[in-house]
């Protein structure tokens, strides 16, 4: 039986019993989703396929945790970026631990024409942004982060979501309102 043309669900349920060479099918099919989340967050093509092998691998490790409540995309985006953000906090801490500067330069690293104050209020708001996107549904939040953030156009998100270029321009339009309401609220 030929499985390239079956719904994820499908080929999720046959791996999920034991049909584990079918996880192939959904690597080909979501790699190009998988690569682009990784190459915002990291430079290095070494390291950008080591990433993506990472989080494939830990996607079919937790292949069982999937509820199948939104599109397997979705999910897959979802452990993709949270992948990358512990990545990138690993890093940061083992940057942190092993670079000393002398106090004389420290001042240089921290500055980039900001002044503290501008960078609390750069980073409150950020914390409002986040917030505020937790608030929205996945199947709104996903394909708005993927518009803006990540810079992708609705067709390579209609491909990597499976879902039609309308019905993402609908859910962009309803994150973007809500997030405006949620952001105009006072604290």
């Amino acid at each position: 039986m030929d499985f390239v043309d079956q719904p994820d669900r499908d080929i999720i349920a046959r791996i999920t019993n034991g049909d584990k060479d079918l996880y192939r099918i959904l690597m080909k099919r979501y790699a190009s989703l998988v690569f682009h989340v990784v190459q915002r967050y990291e430079k290095n093509s070494n390291q950008i396929d080591e990433m993506a092998h990472e989080i494939f691998l830990k996607a079919y490790e937790r292949l069982q945790s999937y509820q199948g409540n939104s599109a397997f995309s979705s999910w897959l985006y979802r452990l993709a970026q949270n992948h990358c953000i512990d990545h990138t906090r690993r890093r940061q801490r083992y940057n942190d631990v092993f670079t000393e500067f002398p106090d004389d330069h420290s001042h240089e690293m921290y500055s980039d024409g900001q002044s503290s104050d501008d960078n609390i209020t750069t980073g409150e708001q950020m914390g409002q942004l986040q917030n505020a996107l937790e608030r929205i549904s996945e199947s709104c939040s996903i394909p708005l982060l993927m518009k803006y953030r990540d810079g992708m156009s609705y067709e390579a998100i209609s491909e990597a979501l499976d879902v039609s270029v309308g019905a993402l321009k609908v859910r962009v339009h309803r994150a973007r309102k809500e997030l405006k309401q949620y952001l105009e609220l006072p604290i």
